[in-house]
């Protein structure tokens, strides 16, 4: 009796080793195991906007003051790690005058750490503390005030995804994969999202207390690959 239960559980061993050999994807019953594929969303995203920014402080003399503000352009670009932090970089530029005696157009560059948190199925908020450098590109008597520097840069801002949770997951589905599987519960946040998206943000372009206030509000699209 002993006999044939050890010869049993031999041949049991032998055949799941064979079929094991054969494949991984075979199981031990001999049944072929489809194996099951986990998403891995992009965590990239682009975004371009308009932006509106301010050059403003106290002048040389008591009780007087300036104030310059420009339009231009931003591209922001960034990698979201998960639904709470992510990096950024963005650069701005701005080339339009406000007003009768112009202003003095900006140009700044910054790459910055993106702490976020979801605060619905479509709204984003975040914040921006990063490091980067910023530049005076006018000319004449505003230069006195400031010219360029590096420094800390800090803001804030709100995104609005134009899909909502179903198609977010929809668009990660193919004809291989239709009900695709994600390391996390899909929420369809941050670095599982994919489209579009509208941000507003405020940005203090430079912080430093002997420079006038270098101050930026954008408005714009991104979109999630």
């Amino acid at each position: 009796m002993r006999g044939r239960i050890l010869i049993s559980s031999l041949l049991a061993v032998s055949l799941s080793t064979a079929l094991y050999a054969g494949g991984k994807n075979v199981s031990a019953a001999g049944v072929p195991v489809i194996p099951i594929e986990v998403i891995d969303p992009s965590p990239w995203y682009l975004g371009v906007g308009l932006v509106w920014a301010k050059l403003s402080g106290c002048d040389l003399l008591p009780g007087c003051s300036y104030e310059d503000a420009t339009y231009g352009a931003m591209v922001r670009g960034g990698y979201d790690y998960n639904e709470y932090i992510g990096i950024e970089a963005r650069y701005i530029r701005t080339f339009w005058d406000e007003g009768p005696h112009g202003g003095a157009p900006l140009a700044h560059a910054g790459l910055f750490l993106k702490p976020q948190y979801p605060v619905g199925e479509r709204v984003n908020v975040y914040g921006l503390l990063g490091y980067g450098y910023t530049e005076n590109l006018g000319n004449g008597a505003r230069l006195r005030y400031f010219d360029s520097d590096w420094g800390w840069s800090a803001g804030a801002g709100i995104e609005y995804d134009l899909s909502d949770r179903k198609g977010d997951y929809d668009a990660h589905k193919t004809e291989e994969n239709p009900n695709p599987l994600f390391e996390r519960d899909f929420d369809g946040y941050a670095d599982q999202g994919k489209g579009w998206s509208l941000f507003l943000d405020y940005q203090r372009l430079l912080i430093k207390s002997n420079i006038p206030d270098l101050d930026a509000v954008s408005l714009g699209v991104r979109y999630d690959f």
